[in-house]
């Protein structure tokens, strides 16, 4: 159910298809009639008169079912993109402004794969445009606090450079790419060219430090659930890249960090990374955050100097079975 819905959104034509195969390529022929992405939210009774099929990409939500006047009055009518391959698929296309739509339309709605997704390419866009701020507060595990005690959290902002963004490697294919980032002091931002990268969605590099210690990378992952898993393992993978041996013995160089990127600074209080032996070990890896976006900068509805992104390989299709999978909850 789940994988047939994350082709056909609410489209119950689409859904009811026989195989998920001519779901996704009724969705596909679709997106190919599509020029101009910014009209798939839009409210203009004309839009679908272009032949594009646009109709099978976005779908008309009634604000309030249980009221008749709302099925009858335009103004309680929302367009929107409600299916995560059609999202997916115009990740790089959609203005932010319409990425925004879809992010508030998901988490109102409880549609919390969605959700993640638009969140996940919002920051990926906002960090090519050298525009991602954010404040972040050292993870503090529940069970290092007695029940009742207050949560600590003091937020600050971390400092990220400015640069180019790459859209590289798979969770296959990572290593040399990453090598290749590293290297690259005009390159800033990183994030993998597939949906099933483990542990992280992106890496971003640090400025330098007080301490006069040269910055090193923030490994992000972004979510709008209350719970999320986390890999010590991974990170000590991505530490060979990052923070080898030999750099870590130099001593001029500080270690990497982690952050959970969580909706708001209300979601960082409550947010829960799984499971409690991986949280110590990763804890033990690399310092442990959580954190969110500078809520100004997610308002902004202006397209930005739109930096373009660099993607190789060719990136995989995106499959029902090759993204990650995120909780159904927000």
């Amino acid at each position: 159910m789940d994988d047939r819905f994350y082709y056909s959104g609410g489209s119950v034509r689409l859904f009811t298809l026989a195989t998920i195969a001519l779901i996704q390529e009724a969705i596909d022929l679709a997106l190919r009639g599509v020029t101009d992405v910014a009209r798939l939210l839009s409210t203009q009774s004309n839009v679908a008169s272009d032949g594009s099929h646009v109709d099978r990409l976005r779908h008309t939500f009634i604000d309030d079912v249980t009221n008749v006047t709302h099925f009858t009055g335009t103004l309680h009518w929302q367009q929107m993109v409600d299916s995560e391959y059609v999202v997916r698929r115009l990740s790089l296309r959609l203005p932010l402004n319409a990425l925004v739509l879809v992010y508030n339309w998901a988490r109102t709605t409880g549609h919390g794969s969605l959700a993640g997704c638009a969140l996940e390419i919002y920051i990926h866009r906002l960090a090519a445009d050298n525009r991602l701020r954010l404040k972040v507060s050292e993870y503090d595990p529940p069970t290092y606090r007695k029940p009742g005690d207050p949560r600590h959290v003091e937020f600050k902002q971390v400092s990220l450079r400015a640069g180019g963004a790459v859209q590289w490697g798979t969770s296959n294919e990572y290593t040399t790419y990453l090598e290749e980032w590293r290297d690259n002091d005009e390159l800033t931002y990183w994030f993998p060219a597939c949906d099933n990268f483990p542990n992280i969605d992106s890496i971003v590099k640090l400025e330098s430090t007080t301490s006069g210690k040269k910055g090193n990378v923030a490994y992000l992952q972004v979510t709008v659930a209350k719970k999320h898993d986390i890999s010590s393992g991974h990170m000590k993978e991505m530490n060979k890249i990052f923070y080898s041996d030999d750099v870590k013995h130099t001593g001029n160089t500080e270690p990497p960090i982690f952050i959970a990127i969580c909706p708001d600074q209300e979601s960082c209080k409550k947010f829960v990374l799984n499971t409690r032996p991986e949280v110590a070990l990763a804890r033990k890896t690399c310092q442990v955050f959580v954190g969110y976006f500078v809520e100004v900068d997610f308002a902004i509805a202006a397209d930005g100097p739109k930096n373009n992104i660099s993607v190789k390989p060719n990136p995989p299709p995106h499959t029902h079975f090759t993204r990650s999978k995120r909780p159904r909850e927000s």
